[in-house]
């Protein structure tokens, strides 16, 4: 279905163009004219602004780094092939008017409940967009021959092989806009152009909303409710976003949520301390969970595995009661990059029987919970699972603390110990060490943002790897160290990656935000 879509875009974009007769834009926005009941509907709400974030691309480093991997000489040689196979220079709302299209308006796209994809396009010169589909038409399918049909009172004009074959391109205008589809979507198209009034985009008081505390942004997709694409999901609907400017690039989603409500309240910020302070100043990864960790029991075993899973319930360990129940708001941890990670042994395996992942990423962290009375006695019954999933965790005495000390075959795991009415986490033992002996005050209690709030900054991240002395990089280090600073230098314009997860009022919202180094806002090409 996402492939059928992107390839009725580029047939919309494609082609010649010719001059023509004006036509007058219709009253109606565009959410008037896209249908209510569809299984998504993607809304652009400028057209030029598309072309606009195309010459951001070419801006980025990042992006030029990545081009010549795909063959291609720059970010701008991509964006230049881009544009070819669309047939017209989005980057040019002169170009855009000469393929017969409004830039100044919205494009929008249907997905329908029969899988059927069609293109609402905003029509400046309907003789030029005529001109351009049928050169699609021929282009494409080498159907040239020209048709007209009716559907009730919509006149569709079509694009055949020959005449009497069926045809593979059409569409109709309507107040200013042009819908189109191929094949079997073509016999839908009169009905697209005549929703009822209750029928419209516009009067789903759902998406109403969502617009309303969406904020600005470059592209929206709807999944309204009843969507087939989210009935695997806990969601009733989804308003999902993107945005690019020279800051940042954005991914936001925002969903009514039919979930499991115990789930929907550890997705929901709780008020609590923020620990942060005891996390290692070279931590690149920071993250902070602040939601209510009993109403992770329902996805208990899918967020531990099914092999972790299936020992605890053999050892009679119940993680509800000895773990969730027990955890307060304002857990906090990090990442740090290790002092000689093995850098001469490649991309490291994701599989931990084979791969340490704290030979190359330090842990720290810390978790509130109800009292500290509970924590050694809760370690104790780890302790005597942990045979089960292949570890061993022995209590020992450091610096006079009590302390589990947890090894597998791949040698440290993730050692334990109280500090007041929390449990420190950390690997190897030196980050438990720190993480113990810090002083540092927690920041005052407040409700958090968030109930999960996760950073990486992608330049701590990138001054630790070059800090990394001679040893780590072994035989080869003499290749490896200045292919890898290449790297971070040819992508160092994105600063920082940071996820969010939380819920509020029976509403969840997720957002991946990259942050960007650009020097000033990208110019329009005219």
């Amino acid at each position: 279905m996402t492939r059928r879509l992107l390839l009725v875009v580029a047939l919309a974009l494609a082609g010649c163009s010719k001059c023509g007769k004006k036509v007058e834009a219709g009253q109606s926005g565009l959410i008037d004219v896209l249908p209510r009941g569809a299984v998504a509907v993607v809304v652009v709400p400028k057209l030029a602004d598309s072309g606009a974030k195309l010459v951001l691309l070419e801006q980025l480093k990042v992006a030029g780094f990545v081009a010549p991997l795909q063959g291609f000489a720059s970010a701008k040689a991509f964006a230049d092939e881009v544009v070819r196979q669309l047939g017209v220079d989005l980057r040019s709302p002169a170009e855009l008017e000469k393929a017969g299209l409004d830039p100044n308006r919205g494009l929008g796209a249907a997905v329908l409940l029969t899988g059927d994809v069609y293109l609402v396009l905003p029509v400046k010169d309907a003789s030029a967009l005529h001109a351009r589909l049928e050169g699609i038409s021929f282009s494409r399918f080498g159907a040239g021959a020209g048709a007209s049909q009716q559907q009730g009172a919509v006149t569709v004009k079509t694009f055949a092989r020959e005449q009497g074959q069926p045809p593979r391109l059409g569409y109709t205008l309507a107040n200013g806009w042009a819908f189109v589809g191929r094949d079997e979507t073509i016999a839908k198209l009169g009905q697209a152009a005549s929703l009822g009034e209750t029928d419209r985009l516009s009067k789903d008081t759902e998406l109403a909303s969502a617009l309303e505390g969406a904020g600005p942004h470059d592209v929206f997709a709807w999944l309204g409710s009843g969507s087939p694409v989210l009935q695997a999901t806990p969601l009733l609907n989804a308003f999902v976003t993107l945005s690019l400017s020279n800051t940042a690039a954005e991914v936001r989603v925002r969903g009514q949520w039919k979930g499991k409500p115990e789930l929907l309240a550890a997705l929901t910020a709780q008020k609590a301390p923020d620990l942060s302070p005891v996390l290692p100043a070279d931590a690149f990864l920071v993250g902070r969970y602040s939601g209510d960790a009993k109403g992770l029991a329902s996805i208990s075993r899918e967020l531990l595995g099914p092999h972790l899973a299936r020992a605890f319930e053999l050892g009679g360990f119940e993680l509800k009661t000895e773990v969730l129940d027990r955890v307060q708001p304002g857990t906090v941890f990090s990442l740090s990059l290790a002092d000689r990670p093995p850098m001469d042994r490649g991309v490291p395996s994701f599989d931990i029987r084979q791969t340490n992942p704290f030979a190359y990423a330090h842990l720290s962290g810390l978790a509130p919970v109800t009292s500290a009375d509970v924590i050694m006695p809760t370690l104790e019954k780890v302790a005597q699972v942990a045979p089960r999933f292949g570890a061993k965790l022995e209590k020992q005495q450091r610096d006079g603390r009590d302390l589990y000390f947890t090894t597998w075959s791949q040698g440290q795991g993730v050692h334990f110990g109280p500090k007041g009415a929390a449990v420190a986490f950390g690997s190897p033992v030196q980050r438990l060490d720190a993480v113990l002996a810090s002083e540092a005050a927690p920041k005052a209690e407040a409700l958090a943002t968030h109930a999960l709030d996760v950073s990486i900054d992608l330049g701590k991240l990138g001054a630790s790897v070059r800090a990394l002395p001679e040893s780590a990089w072994g035989l080869g280090g003499f290749a490896l160290k200045p292919t890898t600073v290449r790297w971070i230098d040819a992508t160092d314009d994105l600063e920082s990656i940071s996820f969010t997860a939380g819920a509020k009022d029976g509403k969840v919202v997720a957002a991946l935000k990259l942050s960007l180094a650009l020097a000033a806002p990208a110019a329009k090409v005219q």
